[in-house]
């Protein structure tokens, strides 16, 4: 689940079930992968996701090629199923000196 042994910071891939309606999560894409970019304090998953969390596919569907817009649109597309699955893959940061 983690990697990162050429000395780069862990990564850890994580699942999240997002529910109906809007998620509150903006999208971009500054190297050419979907980035969150920011998540409003309203978002249902605002508890799940954080801010630089790379997205990697919707309902398994990859979308690490995708443009912000196109992966917005594909969201919103599937805003009325009951669970989308999100994976992200998250990097791990130093926590003030506990390791």
């Amino acid at each position: 689940r983690y990697n990162g042994s050429d000395g780069s910071a862990p990564q850890e891939t994580v699942v999240i079930n997002a529910p109906t309606g809007k998620l509150g999560v903006v999208i971009d894409t500054p190297n050419d992968e979907p980035i969150v970019h920011a998540v409003k304090d309203s978002s249902p998953i605002a508890n799940k996701i954080q801010v630089g969390d790379k997205l990697i596919a919707v309902d398994e569907e990859d979308v690490t090629s995708m443009t912000a817009i196109q992966v917005s649109k594909l969201l919103a597309r599937k805003s009325g199923q009951s669970v989308r699955k999100l994976t992200i893959v998250r990097t791990s940061r130093g926590r003030g000196g506990i390791y």
